[in-house]
């Protein structure tokens, strides 16, 4: 209706002659097979290869994110590696027969589901719309408007993508996440779609990086009247045993966190309220341990030894043993070291009663 009224009106007010933009003239006809120009590509090949990682970028940001939003809207299960097969296919279309780079359009698919459109028949009905515009309908819409295309983009965008209650979500859940969507709408609305989405990419990844290279290590103490053992920061209550530091790895055991898990197992050690005569370390949060990882197992298993300390290892992974048992450690550290929960591990060094921590 607003595309109907905007062309009657700009024919009966000439909005074209008031200093109003309209579209234009709209090219007709279909467009041709054309195998590109190797000759331009490879004396533009920086270009070329710049524009194609930005195009991948974004293409496959909006396509993934927008098809999980619509998902999840609907109710329904998305193929990932299917859209990105689909879209790929899509752009070698568009370069054989001179289109422009193909990815989601947010505000269309807005728009299209704001529409009542349900099923790809709703793509099929574009489809032959878009056809008929080349062949027939071109003249049609050159008078049509721009603010009139406006009106339906920012009506799409602010009711159909501006998604107000996942950012109140985020900051709920997880601040970080909710600081990461702001820096990349900032950088969208400041420099461009690109940066925001490199913006958001770089942060996301830091922030992973940062989370697996700085695992918790909480000091554990017995449930009352249970065998299970949690964190004492969580559970004061728990119990604890005289000259017994019982600690629980969070993250995997790799060249990124073997440094920090040493530190604090040593930092811990030396802040306990009496002197440590075993150490009991709760492996089930472990599921990889790399080379480095499983060295610098047997340098602290080296270091226990010295200075008189028991090390236990309840809770190891059959991955994490095999590789434990390829470096050496097992026989370093001896078999009856490994035990199959914490409990038997406290147990095979506890002599004190326990006490309330």
């Amino acid at each position: 209706m607003l595309v109907v009224a905007g062309l009657v009106a700009s024919r009966l007010f000439e909005l074209a002659g008031r200093g109003i933009e309209t579209v234009g003239d709209v090219p007709r006809g279909l467009p041709t097979l054309v195998i590109p120009s190797l000759e331009v590509i490879s004396s533009n090949a920086s270009e070329v290869a710049v524009a194609a990682v930005a195009l991948v970028l974004i293409g496959f940001s909006q396509t993934a994110g927008d098809a999980r939003t619509f998902a999840a809207r609907h109710s329904y299960r998305i193929d990932v590696d299917q859209e990105s097969v689909a879209q790929g296919m899509s752009n070698l279309g568009a370069g054989l027969f001179q289109g422009m780079p193909v990815s989601t359009s947010l505000s269309a698919s807005s728009l299209n589901d704001a529409s009542g459109a349900r099923t790809p028949v709703a793509s099929l009905v574009t489809g032959v719309v878009v056809l008929l515009t080349l062949l027939v309908l071109a003249p049609l819409f050159s008078d049509l408007p721009k603010p009139v295309l406006s009106a339906l983009i920012i009506d799409a965008v602010i009711f159909g993508m501006m998604d107000v209650a996942e950012m109140r979500r985020l900051w709920r859940v997880k601040r970080v996440d909710f600081w990461i969507a702001v820096a990349a709408i900032v950088q969208v609305l400041s420099v461009g779609v690109l940066a925001g989405v490199v913006v958001g990419i770089v942060l996301s990844m830091a922030w992973l990086i940062y989370v697996s290279a700085n695992p918790e290590t909480p000091i554990l103490g017995r449930q009352p009247g249970t065998s299970a053992f949690r964190s004492l920061e969580r559970y004061p209550d728990g119990e604890t045993y005289p000259g017994i530091l019982v600690l629980r790895i969070d993250g995997n055991f790799f060249f990124c966190t073997t440094d920090t898990i040493e530190d604090r197992v040593r930092t811990a050690v030396l802040a306990a309220d009496e002197p440590v005569h075993a150490v009991v370390i709760d492996f089930a949060g472990v599921n990889f341990i790399d080379s480095q990882g499983s060295a610098n197992l047997g340098r602290m298993a080296t270091l226990a030894e010295q200075a008189g300390i028991s090390l236990r290892l309840a809770r190891v992974s059959p991955p994490v043993i095999d590789v434990l048992r390829a470096d050496g450690i097992v026989d370093q550290l001896g078999q009856d070291r490994f035990h199959p929960n914490v409990d038997l591990a406290v147990k095979a060094d506890l002599t004190p009663t326990p006490t309330d921590s």
